[in-house]
């Protein structure tokens, strides 16, 4: 539904982990039916009379968005035994009968930790962000110029209103048109039509961005796939074109991806929008080499006539390119994150070096030998004080006069508190204060680095 969309960009998707390549994977959604030039049935619509929701192609792979950066940052680094330990010293130091000394300068410490880390993973977390635009605004090259995606909803809705505008995109908005199809193209039409395919003028050039299930999508050769796509015909021997598939599984020889024999004989634009179908696909799935489905050509009235087996055989996905073919079109049937290049990134990782755990480790370590210091001097320190007025008015600057303010298990209680403060540079701070500065001037020299620049994308290298 559109809340769960809008919910979905605020705060960033939640993906699968992921899968083995062999099948050992997790599915999400459901089974679809997609429809091409013709109108879904009733049937296939919700109870409002729309047509199913499908994710924007729109990725995002930063782990923070504007409205979870702090929480979520935060929540991150107090994941760290060392930063409980001083933010509880801190808040000791803030309770008049315990404190020491002055609590700003530990809160000073401790907050030039944070947002020096802050900092850091808002800068790395950017070049990501920035990754990620220029994926969702690359090229891709769709069936427009009045052709109607019976998929997709009108613009309008997918267009954020009033203030969310300066929150959401409009990814999906543009591109092809959505809605119902009033006056599909008639075949006598489109066999008049003798334009080549890769030449047609029907064709629209927009964004990764706004491609969406149910479009016609043309790929020429050195093109990146935009969202997994069920080829419909190829301009390859034996309707077949060629992909890349390095990006997925680390592959550099071409595999060989053969366009549907229902579909194979469409050779224009207007063919594929005159020819009606009905493409019927499996739940999103992380098996890069599997997939099954149909193609049922329909007829006027909305009938099967004839019906085709798909197999990943026929399956162009994410983050391939076409190489070796002229041309090939498609229907898009995945996109976003229901992609299996995407459901097999899984989340962007918070990056925890053995260093860091380590030290967590030792911090929990010299935390347990501080608390034995902090109650032998407890314990001594309320049997003294017991010991009388002549041991309480020397060494107790604040002499109570009542008898309840003169108990020994008061003070020792009181004791402890102050001991751990005293005693907290037995986990120095400073230390880490100094590891995020080395560790922010280290990622500086990284992404300044000659050696780790490549010229050829003009991209530095992101720590």
């Amino acid at each position: 539904n559109h809340a769960a969309s809008w919910t979905r960009r605020l705060f960033g998707p939640k993906r699968r982990g992921a899968a083995s390549a062999d099948g050992a994977g997790d599915e999400t959604g459901s089974e679809r039916t997609i429809y091409v030039n013709a109108n879904p049935p009733k049937s296939a619509l919700d109870r409002h009379g729309r047509v199913p929701q499908y994710p924007a192609n729109q990725i995002r792979t930063a782990k923070y968005t504007v409205v979870s950066f702090v929480p979520k940052n935060l929540f991150e680094q107090f994941r760290r035994a060392a930063n409980i330990y001083f933010l509880f010293l801190l808040i000791l130091q803030f309770i008049p009968a315990v404190t020491t000394g002055m609590p700003g300068l530990s809160a000073l410490a401790l907050f030039t930790i944070v947002l020096l880390t802050m900092a850091k993973d808002g800068y790395e977390d950017s070049k990501r962000s920035a990754s990620d635009r220029e994926a969702n605004r690359a090229r891709a090259v769709v069936l427009g110029r009045g052709w109607v995606n019976v998929n997709k909803p009108p613009a309008h809705m997918l267009r954020p209103r009033g203030v969310l505008r300066l929150v959401f995109s409009d990814s999906g908005a543009g591109g092809s048109i959505g809605g119902r199809l009033s006056q599909p193209v008639t075949e006598a039409e489109a066999e008049a039509d003798t334009e080549a395919m890769d030449a047609d003028d029907t064709w629209l050039e927009t964004e990764w961005r706004h491609v969406h299930v149910g479009d016609m999508v043309l790929l020429r050769d050195g093109d990146a796939v935009p969202a997994d796509v069920v080829v419909f015909a190829a301009s390859g021997a034996d309707d077949s074109c060629f992909v890349e598939t390095k990006n997925l599984d680390g592959e550099t020889n071409l595999k060989t991806k053969a366009a549907v024999s229902l579909t194979s004989h469409l050779r224009s634009a207007a063919q594929l929008a005159s020819f009606a179908c009905a493409i019927s696909a499996e739940a999103p799935s992380t098996h890069l080499y599997s997939f099954k489905g149909t193609v049922s050509r329909l007829g006027s009235g909305g009938e099967s006539d004839g019906c085709e087996p798909v197999s990943i055989d026929n399956l162009v996905l994410r983050g391939s390119v076409v190489r070796n073919t002229q041309w090939a079109a498609g229907v898009v049937v995945f996109t976003g994150d229901e992609t299996k290049i995407m459901m097999n990134g899984g989340e962007t990782p918070s990056k925890r070096s053995r260093i860091e755990r380590m030290m967590n480790g030792q911090v929990v370590t010299q935390f347990c030998l501080l608390f034995a210091l902090c109650l032998a001097s407890a314990v001594a320190g309320g049997v003294y004080y017991g010991r009388g007025a002549s041991f309480q008015a020397a060494f107790v600057v604040d002499y109570q006069k009542t008898a309840a303010e003169r108990s020994a298990a008061r003070y020792g209680f009181l004791t402890f508190w102050t001991a751990l403060i005293l005693y907290q540079t037995v986990v120095p701070i400073s230390l880490y204060v100094t590891i995020e500065v080395v560790k922010s001037f280290q990622a500086y020299f990284i992404n300044q680095d000659v050696d780790m620049y490549d010229a050829a994308t003009d991209r530095r290298c992101v720590p």
